[in-house]
């Protein structure tokens, strides 16, 4: 059986889904049996232009989402020459928090980063951005584009593997995918590495016919009952709309869902899904007692950044998202 080829290319990520893959250990080892890393500049000592020497790959793993003219033109270059592409990680395939830039203008990013933040010393000014070098020596750091994607606005894509980063519960599947692949199957477009179920269809804890709250509550500003539903109790969790397959990693160390798996397949806006669940939560019985405005006003001050709280993965997978990647590709 020929080794299936790979590159293993990043954009705007914390690096946490090259270390998962690192952290496979041993089992890397036992991928490597299967697969021929041809580029990963996390692990091996490529370097941008030794990309133009390669010819065709089987697949492509990209992690983290698009937010430079370099990282476009390489995912567009490589996915030409890959028989699959795998969208690794949240950022990847829903957008992740790099995405949550995309409340901003692109000028209005740079500007905070390189101007406004406390630690920063640049009392000229000075903004980067205008070089676009993707396989020469510059330095200088690539085009900003003004509106982040992901990964399958740009181009199509046959494996999602979600996570924040992808964890050991998907990493089996993931493996075994990828020894398909280089058995020869053919990989349909569109797979998704998880569960058609939510997190909460899973989920273990003590869950009331009816819940009720008063108003949401931070996770500090409460003591957690390990043994309740975090909505009963108030806290906000994105379990009901999120894809399980994780092992409720999060719910099982005490803390509510934050959605890193992405919205479940009937989900077409994760944000407005979830609102639309917690308002029904919201003083259901007494409301014909509280006017509109007391209750917004309840909601409003007990919900801190909804957007990075409801969107925090998933703001690249939304409707205001899809609108305005139409508009980048032209459509």
């Amino acid at each position: 059986m020929a080794k299936l080829r790979v590159a293993i290319l990043q954009g705007a990520a914390c690096d946490g889904c090259g270390m998962s893959l690192v952290d496979l250990h041993e089992k890397l080892g036992e991928l490597l049996e299967n697969v021929e890393i041809v580029f990963w500049l996390l692990a091996t000592d490529f370097k941008y232009e030794d990309l133009e020497k390669i010819d065709s790959i089987d697949a492509l793993i990209y992690y983290g989402a698009i937010r430079t003219e370099e990282h476009k033109h390489i995912v567009e270059e490589f996915a030409k020459k890959a028989k699959i592409v795998i969208a690794y990680g949240a950022c990847a395939c829903y957008g992740g928090i790099p995405l949550l830039s995309n409340l901003y203008e692109g000028k209005e990013v740079l500007k905070e980063a390189y101007t406004n933040t406390v630690t920063t010393d640049n009392p000229d000014g000075k903004i980067p951005g205008d070089k676009f070098a993707p396989y020469g020596v510059d330095i200088s750091i690539p085009k900003y584009l003004e509106w982040g994607l992901k990964l399958d606005d740009v181009v199509d894509v046959h494996i999602y593997v979600p996570g924040c980063p992808p964890g050991e519960e998907v990493m089996e599947e993931f493996m075994e995918t990828i020894k398909k692949a280089a058995m020869g199957e053919k990989i349909e477009k569109g797979v998704v590495l998880a569960e058609i179920k939510t997190v909460c269809d899973f989920c273990e804890r003590e869950k009331p016919e009816k819940i009720i709250i008063d108003r949401f509550r931070r996770v500090h500003e409460v003591k957690i009952d390990p043994n309740k539903c975090f909505l009963a109790q108030g806290i906000i969790c994105l379990g009901p709309i999120t894809r399980a397959g994780c092992g409720a990693r999060c719910i099982n160390a005490n803390m509510p869902c934050r959605g890193c798996f992405g919205p479940a397949p009937n989900v077409y806006d994760p944000g407005a899904k979830l609102i639309s669940a917690l308002a029904a939560l919201i003083e259901l019985e007494n409301e014909p007692k509280i006017s509109d405005e007391e209750l917004m006003r309840r909601v409003q001050e007990s919900v801190m950044d909804p957007v990075g709280l409801f969107y925090r993965f998933t703001l690249g997978k939304g409707f205001f998202n899809k609108v305005q990647a139409d508009k980048v590709r032209g459509q």
